[in-house]
């Protein structure tokens, strides 16, 4: 039986502290943290970036933040975590108008404006919610979209393209997280001619770097 989105993201978490809290973590207020300290990246750079759940207010004012409906499956994740950063996969969150620059705290999630109010492409269908994306080798990202059937659609960063689906939040979460776990080495380092974007995306650097050249 699939677990639901909030079981999913414990059993997760779990096996992401078992897993990298030994490169150093950070526990912050309400469950937040960060884990898998990797200064060969950066100084203050972290594999995953878990920030504290929102009560149904703070899922209210998100609501307005991306000025769409957030269904029930996203809605589960934000009351457990209002967004995340996960071994490259970004999961928005609402951030209420304030970014937290300091070095003191977390920081904030990639406000759900993005994808919703921002940057959001006019061929994406009106009833999918943009829930983050997946970092690619450059900028030819995947944009990920919660479909109004409850599926997670991947769309090209550019372009009309699907590269991957799942048929529900939970798959995704559970199959795309596992799968990432296999492409860095112990220490937080990307392994070499790692696929790094899920499905059918192998062309997707090409494309973004003709449109690099057009623009």
């Amino acid at each position: 039986m699939t677990k639901s989105v909030a079981e999913t993201i414990a059993h997760l978490e779990q096996l992401i502290r078992d897993k990298y809290d030994h490169l150093g973590f950070i526990e912050a207020q309400n469950g937040a943290y960060k884990t898998g300290h990797v200064p060969h990246v950066a100084p203050l750079a972290y594999l995953c970036i878990r920030y504290a759940g929102l009560d149904e207010v703070g899922i209210g004012n998100a609501e307005r933040e991306c000025e769409r409906y957030i269904s029930e499956p996203y809605r589960e994740l934000l009351g457990h975590m209002n967004g995340a950063r996960l071994l490259g996969i970004s999961l928005h969150g609402g951030i209420g108008g304030f970014v937290d620059r300091s070095v003191i705290g977390i920081g904030n999630p990639v406000s759900l404006r993005y994808q919703n109010v921002h940057g959001r492409p006019d061929y994406i269908p009106n009833g999918h919610l943009g829930i983050g994306a997946i970092n690619g080798p450059w900028f030819s990202q995947g944009h990920l979209y919660l479909t109004s059937s409850g599926g997670v659609e991947m769309f090209n960063a550019r372009f009309n393209l699907i590269g991957a689906r799942w048929p529900s939040l939970a798959v995704f979460l559970l199959d795309e997280v596992s799968r990432r776990f296999s492409i860095y080495d112990d220490e937080g380092r990307i392994l070499e001619n790692s696929k790094l974007l899920p499905g059918d995306a192998d062309d997707w650097e090409r494309l973004a770097q003709e449109a690099q050249k057009e623009d």
